[in-house]
């Protein structure tokens, strides 16, 4: 009788479409070394284009070459298409990424072999609605973010006037630099940075986050992923530009307004089998090596 794992290797996987970022400067030999792993493992490497309709009928998997900026190009860029994605780390961070360079053909084995395991993560999705004369109206098609939205004064020197309402309830004003809104993968990007909550990657929520508030009685606020946060613009004279994952998408005046939720739609990535979501966690906020200090110092 045939086993589900002879079933798996039947079927073995033997191409995947690369969405690769040239840019960087050890792009060209990290791409050298995976396509040198690819080829020992019998895998076919193509390229995935510039957006989804360049990627290969019937492909099964993205392979992102680059750093955690990559990746969220990459999410922008295919993201609609569904696909799982194989992260390789080339850039600095690596947050996003499934492994490292020196894992590359670890994670590729695990791959064709159907061995890998997936992480879904939530996505935000937004609208900007335009106040006016004529009513407020929704502009433009929904934005959709894997780290987070930011709602940022522009470079006009003056601070940002921000107002929150959740669930249709007025709940505070902000006077700052902006507001970002984060997922829970977001919780440990620009949101950390400006003092927000790490959150669990697959916790069913979403932060509200200001950035450098004019009073000490702003804080963060975690909200459930079923919750609908608006921040309207409250100056005139003080656009607001907002982004998504760090691209510009829309410049807010006094009286439009971002309305944000988390999306049905899901950034699926593979990690090998066995692997720890909080481990980049320990590695790049330097838990562990604070761990051993304290443990070092309380034992001499």
């Amino acid at each position: 009788m045939e086993t589900a794992r002879q079933t798996v290797r039947r079927g073995l996987r033997r191409s995947l479409p690369v969405v690769a970022n040239e840019t960087l400067p050890a792009a060209r030999e990290a791409e050298r070394v995976v396509r040198a792993a690819a080829r020992a493992l019998g895998i076919s490497l193509l390229s995935a284009g510039r957006c989804a309709s360049d990627v290969p009928a019937g492909a099964e998997a993205l392979l992102v070459l680059g750093g955690d900026g990559s990746v969220l190009r990459a999410v922008r860029t295919h993201g609609a298409l569904g696909l799982p994605m194989l992260c390789v780390n080339a850039g600095t961070l690596g947050y996003l990424s499934s492994a490292p360079l020196s894992g590359a053909e670890a994670l590729l084995r695990a791959w064709r072999d159907g061995d890998c395991r997936e992480d879904a993560r939530a996505t935000l999705r937004a609208s900007v609605i335009r106040g006016g004369a004529a009513g407020p109206r929704a502009s433009g098609r929904e934005i959709f973010a894997l780290n987070d939205l930011a709602l940022l004064r522009g470079r006009t020197g003056r601070v940002a006037e921000l107002s929150l309402s959740v669930d249709g309830t007025a709940l505070a004003s902000f006077r700052g630099d902006g507001l970002v809104l984060a997922t829970a993968t977001g919780s440990t990007a620009y949101s950390l940075s400006a003092g927000g909550p790490i959150l669990s990657p697959s916790a069913e929520a979403f932060v509200v986050t200001p950035v450098c508030p004019h009073a000490l009685s702003s804080r963060p606020l975690v909200l459930a992923a079923s919750s609908v946060a608006e921040v309207t613009a409250s100056r005139a004279e003080a656009p607001v530009q907002l982004s998504a994952d760090g691209e510009l998408r829309a410049t807010l005046r006094a009286g439009d307004s971002v309305r944000a939720t988390v999306s049905d739609r899901r950034i699926r990535l593979l990690r090998l089998p066995g692997a720890d979501p909080f481990e980049p966690l320990r590695v790049k906020l330097g838990w562990g090596a604070a761990a051993g200090r304290f443990s070092s110092a309380s034992n001499s």
